[in-house]
């Protein structure tokens, strides 16, 4: 991989037999690549090669499909799931521009029934296209797949740092987490025209399944901008705001953006884990020097972040602004 972007397998994380030995140099490499540039490339993750490709063909069935049957089912302010039109939104900028992609956006399952829905309006049952490929089946199985791996790595993490994993992995009970599945059309080369804007995610971590398109680029603490490229059945890991708070800093949430300067459509879907509405995010840790952040709430900054897609809203809290960085 090019410098900058470290590479860390991460199987001996899921084989009983492996050593205290590799589970140590795998935690030090996981907090190293995430100390450093706050992202990194995993391989060994048991992802079936099966469940991906089951995957990839369900986003492929979404975009192909004409998007007139998708008028009822358009994301909403007050229920932020279902289609995103090309250009809908610039989330958290307000540069000129709108980002060039379309979406659809899911988030944790659960029935209208469970009482965490009267707890927090942010839960409730997904929007799933309405076609005929299993789009939910799909998902469902590939969504078990990136938790697995989610608490694997923060549990990993906690290790390293010398937190107790069971207090970050109780914060993921009824979580918030998100997936969104993209699609990049080809994009003018012109510096004021993205696939997404550059960025910072607003979450504990994020994971993206390898993708053949490219145009995934982030920025280097040198200021420089490097293309995240990882191989087939390899993910691009990297952390959100919100863990760089819990851990005081020690993690880093680095700006990131997409361009797709190639002549294909740059499909992809990243999953994003979110601690659960209620739960306060503070550092479990001493801050490191000159971080200094307040603590927030899951559900309302979520609630801020997600409404701030739209044009007529705008992010009032300056810690919550991830948008509009340098290019």
């Amino acid at each position: 991989m090019q410098p900058g972007l470290a590479t860390v397998d991460i199987s001996s994380l899921f084989a009983p037999q492996a050593s205290a030995h590799a589970r140590a140099v795998c935690q030090d490499a996981l907090h190293s690549a995430l100390r450093d540039t706050g992202f990194a490339v995993l391989r060994g993750t048991g992802v079936p090669p099966q469940t991906l490709q089951r995957m990839r063909c369900a986003v492929k069935a979404v975009f192909d499909t004409p998007r007139h049957q998708y008028r009822d089912a358009m994301v909403q302010k007050d229920n932020y799931r279902g289609y995103v039109p090309l250009g809908y939104f610039t989330p958290n900028a307000g540069g000129a521009r709108a980002d060039q992609y379309e979406a659809w956006k899911l988030h944790w399952e659960v029935s209208a029934a469970d009482p965490v829905c009267a707890a927090s309006t942010l839960y409730g049952p997904n929007r799933w296209p309405p076609i005929g490929f299993d789009v939910q089946g799909a998902v469902q199985a590939y969504w078990a797949e990136m938790t697995r791996v989610n608490d694997a790595v923060l549990t990993a993490l906690c290790q390293a740092l010398g937190l107790e994993p069971a207090v970050v992995l109780a914060m993921m009970d009824k979580p918030l987490t998100n997936m969104t599945l993209l699609n990049y059309p080809p994009t003018p080369v012109r510096d004021d025209v993205w696939g997404i804007h550059p960025h910072k995610d607003f979450n504990f971590l994020t994971l993206l399944a390898h993708d053949p398109v490219g145009g995934l680029e982030v920025r280097t603490q040198d200021g420089r901008w490097i293309e995240a490229r990882c191989d087939e059945h390899e993910y691009v890991l990297n952390v959100g705001d919100m863990l760089e708070l819990l851990t005081g800093g020690r993690l880093v949430s680095t700006p990131h953006r997409v361009t797709n300067r190639s002549a294909l459509q740059r499909q992809s879907f990243p999953y994003f884990s979110v601690p659960r509405f209620d739960v306060v995010v503070a550092p479990l840790l001493p801050p490191v020097t000159g971080f200094a952040r307040s603590a927030l709430q899951s559900g309302a900054a979520s609630h801020g972040i997600w409404y701030s897609n739209w044009p007529d809203e705008a992010v009032t809290d300056p810690a919550m602004d991830l948008g509009d960085y340098a290019t």
